[in-house]
Formats: structure tokens, sequence, C-alpha cells
């Protein structure tokens, strides 16, 4: 019944009905997904819709600009798998759709070309200039609303993933990673009602990366590479020959991109003042007990606003807040930092001022060569 088949696993079908050992939310979401089964393969439900175009000549004849009007309204003849799921859920609207404002009720009997008295006594008109109909059926009153465009909302995960879904970027299994890893960069933020909002960050980025090479951020080049693994898959193209071509297509984009990386430093520098619009205060600095900012990269570092500062991390490992612990080192005063790694887990106290100025009496840092 439609739908895409991404080949990686089938959907949750229920197996069988249970017999009341289930309680609370597992009942309900036992519930949720039978009902979402169920309606799957039931009948479409089926609306009737009716729109009627309306001429008012008298607006017409005052001047008042255009008097076509017209009523749109639908009616559930066949609730279908409507009657199974307990929400109102009508499905996705067509492009294109012009019943958009469609309310579901009954609209009265009407005739072609049938003319129909305007009501408009003054006596009984509101202050709102809303008219009220007298009782006989062969009289009609006019109604205003007063409405104004909004722009669209954004996307929630859900229309994100259908977006994806539609343009052939990932999987079932790669596209819940595609979108956190957007809200780890901070390129988005996930507010209320599952919506991603871009951040200055994502804004500036994908600007940039439109002025240097729109096809970085349209979705055709990454579906392009997803469709030739496909083919790879089924044996379709050569291995070795998508590699290549791969290969020499984003070596080309990444020179490109090199020649032009003044136009993003500018936009960058245009758009952000200071570095703490990506970070969050994670420890005291020990020159001036502000809060450094802690930006995790790629590469990660802390960030001084108030001095312009900025001391890398090691990489490879998670950094984490201490307790408010101080450097041990004489006159250093730096709030320590966690640093972990390997598996299993270790943990490392980690000051970033020590880490980015060691003294000669440390020795070499590990993991420098041992030349000279």
């Amino acid at each position: 019944r439609g739908g895409v088949d991404m080949g990686d696993h089938p959907p949750i079908t229920p197996c069988r009905a249970h017999s009341g050992e289930l309680s609370g939310d597992m009942s309900r979401l036992y519930d949720l997904v039978t009902r979402h089964f169920i309606a799957s393969v039931s009948q479409d439900a089926v609306w009737t819709s009716t729109k009627v175009d309306l001429q008012i000549d008298v607006l017409e004849e005052q001047g008042k600009g255009q008097g076509s009007f017209s009523l749109a309204g639908k009616e559930l003849k066949e609730a279908g798998w409507l009657a199974v799921v307990m929400h109102k859920q009508y499905g996705d609207k067509e492009e294109g759709d012009e019943l958009e404002d469609e309310e579901e009720k009954a609209l009265p009997e009407f005739v072609q070309g049938e003319l129909i008295p305007l009501f408009s006594a003054s006596s009984q008109s509101s202050s709102s200039g809303v008219n009220v109909a007298p009782s006989s059926a062969s009289y009609a009153s006019l109604d205003v609303k007063e409405r104004m465009t909004t722009p669209p909302g954004y996307l929630t995960e859900s229309e994100l993933i259908g977006k994806m879904e539609v343009h052939g970027i990932g999987t079932d299994a790669s596209i819940a990673t595609h979108i956190e890893n957007i809200q780890k960069r901070n390129y988005v933020e996930l507010a209320s009602g599952r919506r991603l909002i871009p951040s200055k960050l994502g804004l500036v980025l994908a600007s940039g990366y439109h002025l240097i090479d729109t096809s970085l951020v349209l979705p055709q080049v990454r579906a392009d590479i997803e469709d030739q693994c496909n083919k790879i898959a089924k044996g379709l193209a050569d291995k070795e020959a998508v590699l290549n071509r791969a290969i020499d297509t984003f070596a080309a984009k990444f020179e490109n991109f090199v020649t032009n990386i003044t136009k993003m430093d500018v936009l960058f520098g245009s758009s952000f003042a200071k570095l703490q619009d990506v970070g969050k205060p994670f420890t005291r600095c020990g020159l001036t007990r502000r809060y450094l900012q802690y930006i995790t990269g790629p590469p990660p570092r802390l960030y001084n606003k108030f001095t312009e500062q900025v001391y890398p991390l090691p990489a490879g490992g998670l950094i984490k807040q201490a307790t408010g612990q101080k450097c041990p080192v004489k006159g250093c005063n730096f709030e320590l930092c966690l640093y972990q790694v390997g598996q299993p887990t270790r943990t490392f106290p980690l000051c970033p001022y020590c880490f980015n100025n060691p003294k000669p009496e440390w020795g070499k840092p590990p993991g420098q060569d041992d030349e000279d």
C-alpha cells in the first residue's frame, strides 16, 4: 500500500492479542502499534468535497474590489482506516490542493446560476460590519474574515526524515545519526514539538557553502553517491569506477573550496562578533577568573570571550567538567577538567593552560617524536 522499501528491516508487526498482561505505557504502546498496523491494511477514508463559487455584484458596483468568493466544505462518507485510529489524521495534503481552506462541514444545497439576495439592513448590523440574516432561507448574510500570510514553520524531525527519504539520503539506520550529528555540532537546536531550528552557526555555514559551491549544500551530490552504492550492491555498477569518479569529483570540489575559502572567512567574520555564540560556560580561567567557553569542535577547545584566547584540548577522547578543583601547579590557578579515553575508560585530570604551555622540566608531551 505505498511507501518505500529501504531493504533494511520489515515494519513492526503485532503477532498476537494480549489478554490483559500488559498495563500502563506498555498497553498504550501495544495499542498504538496494533491500531497503526490495522489502519495500514484498511480501506481508504472517503470524503466528499464541495466548492461553491459566489459572485457578489454589489461590491463591484460600489467599487469595493472584486466580488468573487468561494466556499468549501467536506463530509466524511466512509470512515475506512479512520475508524481504527483514535485521532483525526487525514494524511498529507497533496501539492496544488485548491481546497486547503475547506472545513469539515455540510454545505447548503446550491443551484448553478442561482441568485441569492444579500441581507444588509443597517438596523441589524453589528459594529464589526457583520450583518445578521433573517430566518428566511432565501437570503444570505456577508461575513468578513481578516487573515495574514504566515511563513512556513520549521521542519520537525519526522518532516526532515521524510525529505531525506525523498532525496535518497541515508537509510533508516543512518538517518537518526545524521540528525543527531547536526545537533551535536550546534548547526540546529531541538525546540518544542521536536522542531529543528537552524542556529546562527548553521545558517552562516550553509550560506558560506552556497557562496563557494552550492552542490555542497544541496542534497543531489549525496543522493547520487547513495544511488551509486546501491547500484554496486545490486551488481549494476563497478566499485572501482564509482570510487574513482567520487574521488575525482570531491578532489576538484576541495581545490575549489580552498581557493575560495576567503569568502567563508569574510562571512564568519561579519556574522560572528565572538566565538561564545557556539560555546557554553565550562571551567574558570586562572588569569581572569572568567568562565571559558567549551567548543566541541572539531577540534575541541576552550575559549575566553573576554581575552579572545583559545586553549586547544586533546582529541580522541571525552572532555568533562570536574568539581571546580584547581591545577596544583604553582601560579596556574586554572580549573581542571577531566579527559576520558580508552577502553576500558580511563580518566585523567587536565589543565587547559598547562596542556598548551608545558614546562621544559616535564619533558616532551606524550606522542611527540623523539627527534633532534
